[in-house]
């Protein structure tokens, strides 16, 4: 009688069969559904020739690298055909790890095992770095807000190999093991980002990037914090109005208008007016507000000239930089060259340096 032996020399015998069925059955009956977003290379962004001349046939698949330098795929390209795949995970707790600097969630990173011959079947192959895996499970359908959408979680595969536990007594794996993290509403993920979003019902809710990101949701935060400044802070600078200003030499500035400074007449004077160009007519002592000037500056016709009294540095109210950082973010002159051509002052980065080859 021969020795009885499970090993077959890595064959597949009709005992792995028998296991492989009965733990195919295990994952379909005990696994939650998972979503999987095939990864199928990257985006061709090369530029046409200049003659117009085709491009060279290139390979671009699962196992090509857009960026050689980085070692990075930014513009990946996912399959529009969204595959099912029953996975088992235990289920953990966000807490906060307390042994190293800083705060850190645990609970972010997940690993799951799907059944390996099953995955092959649906997918033609195994899942690899970069798929994104969508967990229906996870929906948080009961927000305090009845109106905001509720989205599934969405994960990116980070890395996959057979688990020590999915092998049979026939030394043949059943299951593979893929651990992941949550995605960000980054280039990398556009394809899926940039669909809309459906309730089970099939009703749309938006579009998924804008739901998953928190950029809406800072901005709001940021716009209300700057309209809670500006109705608390009204003016810059001292206010002076109330104060009654002991005539002096007027021809000098002897008026403390760097910090006082409103463009408003003293003693409750009214100007005669306000613009671009002095008044042709005018008499001793008028006040007049030049709007050209930046910042508005107050100026008085004594002794047939126009002095200047003061500026106005209270004009606007509250402003999240000084006075110069600000007509700097907020440019918007324009320059005019001899050919007649207009180009905007305010450029980007990238168009004012230009990159030069350093080999």
């Amino acid at each position: 009688m021969p020795r009885l032996t499970l090993w077959k020399n890595g064959q597949r015998t009709k005992d792995f069969h028998f296991t492989d069925r009965i733990i195919s059955e295990f994952f379909f009956a005990s696994g939650t559904g998972v979503l999987v977003h095939k990864y199928l290379g990257h985006h061709d962004q090369r530029e046409e020739s200049p003659d117009g001349s085709p491009l060279p046939e290139i390979r671009i698949d699962e196992l090509s690298i857009q960026d050689v330098l980085f070692l990075e795929n930014r513009d990946r390209k996912y399959s529009q055909e969204v595959y099912e795949l029953r996975g088992i995970y235990n289920v953990q707790d966000n807490d906060f790890d307390l042994r190293q600097f800083g705060l850190f969630l645990t609970g972010d990173t997940i690993f799951i095992e799907f059944h390996l011959q099953d995955m092959i079947n649906t997918l033609g192959r195994k899942l690899m770095t970069g798929d994104v895996l969508e967990l229906p499970h996870l929906r948080d359908d009961a927000l305090l807000d009845p109106n905001a959408p509720a989205i599934n979680k969405f994960y990116v595969v980070t890395e996959a190999s057979r688990a020590s536990g999915g092998y049979s007594a026939t030394w043949l794996p059943h299951i593979w093991r893929v651990k992941m993290e949550p995605i960000t509403n980054g280039q990398s993920y556009r394809d899926i980002l940039d669909k809309q979003a459906q309730n089970p019902f099939g009703i749309d809710q938006g579009v998924l990037g804008e739901l998953m990101g928190q950029v809406a949701k800072e901005m709001e935060i940021n716009e209300a914090v700057v309209e809670a400044a500006k109705e608390s802070v009204k003016a810059r600078n001292f206010e002076t109005r109330h104060f009654w200003v002991m005539p002096g030499d007027e021809t000098t500035r002897q008026k403390p208008w760097v910090f006082a400074g409103d463009g408003v007449p003293p003693n409750g004077a009214i100007p005669i007016g306000s613009g671009t160009t002095f008044p042709q007519y005018k008499s001793e002592g008028d006040y007049f507000l030049r709007t050209d000037y930046e910042p508005h500056t107050l100026f008085r016709w004594i002794e047939g000239r126009w002095i200047i009294q003061e500026v106005d540095y209270r004009r606007g109210g509250w402003t999240m930089a000084h006075r110069i950082l600000e007509t700097f973010i907020n440019n918007d002159k324009m320059t005019v060259f001899r050919d007649g051509s207009v180009e905007k002052q305010r450029q980007p980065l990238y168009r004012a340096v230009k990159p030069k080859a350093d080999f």
